[in-house]
This record gives C-alpha cells, structure tokens and sequence, in this order.
C-alpha cells in the first residue's frame, strides 16, 4: 500500500512559551494590571500631577506602562462624573472589572493564591463547588451552618466580596440569579483578558527569538494561548497551520462574542450529567458553546491512520496539567509520536519543573506507560531543558 504523508512536526505550546519571551501573561500580570487600570480611572483629576508620578512607580512592561500613561493623561470627566481616556478598549475592559466579583475575590486572596493560570482556576473551581453545596442544602432545606468549615468559609468570604449575605440568597429563586450573575462576571472578567492580550502585550516587541524554538519549524502549532506570539514572531516566512484550542484574541470581540476558553474541569463524577448549574464555567462546555477551533482532532486521525509514519511532538511552556489530559494523550500516547518536554530552569542544575511535569505526566498516563515511554530501547518521550531565558523588559 502507497502512503502519501509524510511525518509532521507538531508544537504545543502552553502559558510558559509566552513567559519564555518575556511577557506579562501569568495570572499575577494580568492581577497586577487590573490594579493599576483601576488606580488609573479612579485617581482624582484635580491631582494629575501627583498622581501621574505615583503611576510612573508601577512595575510593569515599558509598552504598556507608556500606554497607560498615554490614557491617564487623556482623561476627562463625561457625563455624571464618569472617567474616559480616548482609549475606547481600555475604557471596556474598565467597564469589565471596575465592579467585578471575581476580580475583588482575587485581590482580596491574592496572599494566598499562587501566581500561574492553573492557581486562578483552581481558586475558581474551589468558589464553584462550595455555592454548589450551599444550593443543595437550600434544595434539601438542611441547615447551611452544618456545611463542612473550609467550604462554609469559602461561602461567607465570597458572598461578603459579592456584598451579599446569606439570608440575600437563601431560596433557589435567589440562588439561581446570583449563579447567574457571577458566570456574567466571569464572562466579564474573559472579556478584560482578551482586551489585555490585544491591546497590550500583544503590542510589545519580543527582543530575542528562543533558539529552541527557531530550531523546530514545526507543520502545526497547537496554541493553549491566547496571544499569537508564536504566529508573529516565527511563523511569518513560513506555512504553518494553527489550533488556538482555547481561543484566540481578537479585539473586535465583546463580552458575548468573546471565545476565549477560561474555566474549571469537571469536578463531579456520578451525577455530572444532572447537576449543570454551574456547566458555563466549565472548559469542556465552554470549548462546545465558544466554537474554539479542533483542527487538532485532524491531526490526530492521521497519526493514528497511519502507525507506519513517525511524527515529532515538541513540548513548550505547557504544564501538563490534567485539566488537559485527554487532548495530550491523543498526541502523547502514540507508539509513531516522538515526543520532547522542553522544562524551564533557573539555573543549569534546577529541576523543580521537571519534577512537576513528570507528576502531572502520571496522572495523565499511569506510571506504568509513562516508565515505558522514557525509558528503554523504544522510548518514545524526552525531556529536555530550556536553553535560552529571556528576561522581562521592564
């Protein structure tokens, strides 16, 4: 039998791509920004002076801390006292999060809270479960004070962040509206991301090319990003063909066209298929009702239609985690997929992430595939360091 494909190189690149070329796209960038957006349209006008020095101390990206200055000083009062800069974008993504529940729960937990994407959701999915326990012991008509201490904590703390008690949500009338306003709010919160991802980092120029990366030149790139970073700077001489499997950044967006994938895994086991109040903030759901692009799914019936062709998967900046476990052992569990896990260090000797990866990788596979697959005659998985770090450009 005549085969006509030829083996492809396969990129997957998660978060620490883009942190590898000096952006600002962990969790805490994005915290950090919001503050200083806030600080930017709440400063009083009358004391621009004062303030503006205030505002050149922030710790961020030359790019866009020139931006934001840019706004600052294009401030004027509109109608009933309202702030605008002539920035129409940033006065949306003001309009996100000025007010937003989710956004004042992190700033408020932001001590506690580690500083990657993986921290945020799981602070999220923590939030998600304990309202999904206080409306069943409302459905129950049980006593709310009997739930478990850490998530009855969890519930009090972020209905005094949302100015609610629990009295303001204790029939299913009143519970249902407050789920439905804070999925709004997070839907806000997305919205803030993409406008964030376009109109700012997006914008900053990357001072040096990852000498890993330019030695790949992969067939497909499978994006967990937002940003189009890989697509700007190595993929402009080149046919290549991308997969934003969570979305892709787009400006022209608003909060309901917005399709940038940001939410919790399932948590639930027998009864995920009854209880969905909750289902919108969920990746799988979100993936389904946003139309995000699985172009890689193609990708995946060659590989397995033809076990004769060898293909190459590289790794980058993805932190395996088993949020997105069964897309990665659709690419990582073939016997004709080669795959390399590129892992930062701080220093030649570091392997902290290493020692993650391989974690995650366990519960991704089992132990025992994961040993076969590094280890032996046929290995079919290699881990390998990172090379180049290339610092923030503050």
């Amino acid at each position: 039998m005549c085969i006509d494909i030829v083996g492809k190189k396969i990129l997957l690149i998660g978060n620490g791509f883009d942190l590898a070329h000096g952006l600002p796209t962990s969790y805490k960038d994005f915290l950090d920004f919001c503050k200083m957006v806030r600080e930017l349209y709440t400063y009083p006008i009358i004391d621009n002076e004062y303030n503006q020095k205030k505002l050149i101390d922030w710790n961020t990206d030359k790019t866009i801390k020139s931006k934001l200055l840019e706004c600052y000083e294009n401030r004027k009062n509109c109608f009933e006292d309202k702030i605008t800069t002539q920035c129409k974008e940033l006065d949306e993504l003001y309009d996100c999060i000025k007010e937003n529940v989710w956004i004042n729960y992190f700033l408020e937990r932001e001590k506690y809270i580690g500083e990657n994407w993986i921290d945020f959701e799981s602070e999220i999915s923590n939030v998600v479960q304990a309202i999904e326990t206080l409306k069943g012991y409302i459905e129950r008509d049980e006593d709310v004070l009997k739930i478990k201490d850490t998530k009855q904590q969890t519930i009090i703390y972020f209905l005094k962040i949302a100015k609610k008690s629990l009295q303001d949500v204790f029939n299913l009338k009143r519970i249902d509206s407050f789920i439905e306003d804070i999925s709004i709010e997070l839907d806000k919160l997305i919205r803030s991301l993409e406008i964030y991802i376009c109109e700012f980092v997006n914008e900053i120029d990357i001072i040096k090319e990852n000498d890993d990366i330019k030695t790949i030149t992969p067939d497909y790139v499978l994006s967990f990003n937002y940003s189009n970073t890989y697509e700007r700077i190595y993929g402009q001489s080149k046919e290549v063909t991308y997969d934003y499997i969570h979305g892709k950044a787009d400006i022209k967006n608003n909060v309901d066209t917005c399709n940038l994938v940001l939410g919790i895994d399932e948590y639930l086991e027998d009864d995920k298929n009854d209880k969905l109040e909750f289902i919108a903030f969920k990746k799988f759901y979100q993936r389904i009702y946003k139309s995000t692009d699985s172009t890689y799914m193609k990708w995946v019936e060659q590989i397995k239609k033809y076990p004769e062709v060898n293909h190459n998967l590289f790794i980058f900046g993805h932190s395996l985690d088993k949020t997105d476990r069964d897309i990665l052992k659709l690419l990582i569990c073939n016997d004709n997929v080669t795959t390399k896990i590129y892992y930062y260090r701080k220093n030649k000797n570091d392997k902290k992430e290493l020692g993650k990866l391989i974690k995650n990788l366990v519960r991704i596979m089992g132990q025992d595939e994961l040993i076969s697959r590094t280890m032996g005659e046929h290995k079919t998985i290699e881990f390998i360091p990172q090379t180049v770090f290339v610092a923030k450009n503050n």
